[in-house]
């Protein structure tokens, strides 16, 4: 490792917008967000990012307080594949957006809509047909999908329910409620030098369980990384049931020797108690962590701000 392997090798995607700090969401404060992705087409590359950005910062100039939208691109796995980290307050906030843009965003999305009226020859050249795909997120909070535990349905204060609704609504918190590191100590997609996204297939049948290994995972990174790293979870939306995303948010790309440093730690306060021990209770079998999830269901991913520069 070289003395500065603590310094991201291009600026956080903090710096793609012009908007001040209080207006931009990311995967921190942020009720909902959208990973647009799409394959660079041969010989596009150029074209291709150019529009990712005006596209991105087109919503972020238009819509401040409303979304922000970050590109960045993936490192270690397919080459010339771009990625828009959409951020939302709500899903009611990405249907009013969708809203004020008309008929062609509701066709072709919040960024899509604006390039289908300014540049759609160049669009549809610079990607590969068939390659944009959207994953919807939305950061768990307990009691999600029919998981509240027994202490939460009986004490009030813990309820996720809004209380100023007559009708059963689901209150979706920021991620930056997850844990017990004060909100401006914690990386998030504005801030960090390199993200992971680790996506994980959890056993339906072990879906409480599982959620429970997957918040005390984070927050062991969390509380241990001295702010090298900041782990937030989300739930997938309108896709497959059960499948969790990590956004593990990292200063740079070195930052993976201290997360690989805190799983190997033997001292009696080391973390990597949490994967030692049953998740199952016994009246069901028992079973580690490894229990939890589908095999093979596993996937890294990792993420870097598009440099804005060239």
């Amino acid at each position: 490792m070289t003395l500065d392997s603590g310094t991201p090798g291009v600026p956080p995607a903090r710096h793609q917008t012009a908007q001040p700090a209080d207006r931009i969401l990311h995967s921190a404060n942020a009720g909902v967000v959208v990973e647009r992705v799409a394959q660079i087409a041969a010989g596009q590359g150029d074209s291709a990012r150019r529009l990712a950005r005006e596209a991105a910062e087109f919503v972020n100039t238009k819509h401040p307080g409303l979304a922000t939208v970050f590109v960045y691109e993936e490192t270690f796995g397919v080459k010339d594949r771009l990625h828009w980290l959409i951020h939302f307050r709500s899903l009611e906030d990405y249907e009013g957006l969708l809203h004020m843009g008309g008929a062609r965003d509701f066709r072709d999305g919040v960024l899509g809509g604006h390039v289908s009226q300014h540049q759609a020859d160049e669009w549809q050249a610079a990607f590969v047909p068939g390659s944009v795909r959207e994953t919807m997120m939305l950061p768990h909070r307990w009691g999600m999908f029919g998981t509240a535990t027994q202490t939460m349905a009986q004490d009030p204060s813990m309820s996720p329910l809004a209380a100023d609704r007559e009708e059963p609504w689901f209150e979706v918190q920021p991620a930056h409620h997850q844990t017990a590191v004060p909100a401006d100590q914690l990386l998030n997609t504005a801030t960090a030098g390199v993200i992971m996204h680790r996506v994980v297939d959890f056993s339906y049948k072990y879906r409480a369980e599982a959620r429970l290994f997957a918040r005390t995972v984070a927050e062991n990174t969390n509380l241990n990384a001295d702010g090298d790293a900041t782990a937030l979870v989300f739930e997938e939306l309108f896709g497959t049931m059960e499948r969790m995303h990590f956004l593990i948010h990292m200063k740079s790309l070195g930052t993976m020797y201290k997360l690989m440093g805190i799983d190997a730690r033997t001292d009696p306060a080391a973390p990597r108690a949490t994967y030692m021990q049953d998740w199952v209770s016994k009246e069901q079998g028992g079973g580690r962590w490894d229990s939890l999830m589908l095999e093979g269901s596993g996937n890294d991913g990792c993420l870097t701000p598009q440099y804005w520069a060239d």
